[in-house]
């Protein structure tokens, strides 16, 4: 691995040079890129358009943050900024410098690359959903994909140089990371989402209930995984939190690390997501994209911006003293979501059209 890590210091040098000029557009693709802000802001942004899309994207950001986050502590691979001062590998008078920017100080293991796997789940259901539209609206544009591919792809590479750039990331830890959003996203809504929410497959006979047990089922099960991984390390005499103390000691900027870039975080708010995704998502959200003209899009609107104005400024609020209340407060406020942005919002956006849509089912 110290090969395979000095190799990649190396592309970082180079990729710190050479775009040295680049910080600022950098820092906005590593921003857009955060699997946190994507589950806090894109998610319920995204609920006020397409509730289908919106719970597409929830089910692929929380099954690949939960999987994301076990697989940095099943692989424990280094962080660029940390192994370079740790390693052996070079002589005193040979260590490289990295460059350390106010992104640079992550505290879970490497490997894979979150941003990239967020971005390439991200870019693939929104190609998917371009293609639903068209097809569905019958306003089919055949050379759609030779505008967005390109585009998309562009998108994908910036997040992974960005990475880089930050020193965050090893260039194998960002393929692997593109490699397993690029398979999640048409995995979840191939097998998973698609046949639940239209009603086709395994679902066609619309036993809902028996749906919802399997989902609440395998959302649990992601618990127990979660928390039979961090035991296994604990009683393998490892501290899962070893890689918190490597940022503090030598992060640059301290003030910048911040309790979202944990894996224990990042399992509490995918699971709890998940959850949330099971107990909330049913057949029914297809209607809000199918109802759209009995639905008032200002009153979706301003719902879903006091709705998450109000969760932002509960989770602003939540207490930090004791550990197990801080991330007990985040698991309920997280399974909590789904329901307001997917449940409650659609429904208050729909009221003023409830006579109609009741004349129309007679």
């Amino acid at each position: 691995m110290d090969q395979l890590y000095a190799l990649g210091i190396s592309c970082i040098e180079f990729i710190q040079d050479w775009f040295a000029d680049s910080e600022d557009y950098f820092e906005l693709v590593n921003n857009l890129s955060n699997p946190h802000y994507v589950l806090e802001y894109l998610f319920p942004l995204l609920s006020i358009l397409d509730s289908v899309f919106a719970s597409q994207l929830l089910l692929c950001m929380s099954f690949g943050g939960w999987l994301n986050a076990v697989m940095k502590w099943w692989l424990l691979e280094d962080r660029p900024y940390w192994w370079v001062r740790e390693t052996s590998f070079y002589a005193a008078s040979q260590r490289p410098q990295l460059r350390q920017t106010g992104q640079t100080c992550e505290t879970g293991p490497g490997s894979p690359s979150g941003h990239t796997t967020t971005a390439a789940s991200l870019l693939l259901l929104t190609a998917m959903w371009i293609a639903h539209v068209m097809n569905d609206r019958k306003c089919y544009v055949w050379w759609w994909k030779f505008v967005a591919y390109p585009l998309f792809a562009f998108a994908l590479g910036s997040v992974m140089l960005a990475r880089m750039f930050v020193a965050t990331h090893f260039p194998h830890q960002c393929v692997v990371g593109a490699l397993v959003g690029s398979f999640l996203a048409p995995a979840l809504c191939i097998y998973v989402s698609d046949p639940y929410i239209w009603g086709y497959g395994l679902h066609s006979a619309g036993d809902t209930k028996r749906a919802i047990f399997w989902h609440v089922f395998s959302a649990v099960v992601t618990v127990l995984i979660s928390v039979v991984t961090y035991g296994s390390l604990v009683l393998c005499g490892m501290d899962p939190h070893f890689t918190v103390k490597l940022a503090f000691r030598w992060c640059q900027y301290p003030d910048s690390i911040r309790v979202s870039t944990t894996p224990m975080f990042a399992l509490v708010q995918s699971t709890a997501s998940l959850l949330g995704w099971a107990l909330c998502v049913t057949p029914a959200v297809a209607k809000y994209r199918h109802y759209s003209k009995d639905r008032s899009l200002l009153i979706s609107a301003f719902a879903t911006t006091i709705l998450l104005l109000t969760a932002r400024c509960t989770e602003d609020n939540i207490p930090k003293e004791s550990v197990w209340k801080f991330y007990v407060s985040h698991f309920v406020l997280s399974t909590i979501r789904p329901f307001l942005f997917l449940k409650l919002s659609p429904a208050l956006s729909m009221w003023p059209y409830k006579s109609t849509i009741k004349q129309k089912k007679e």
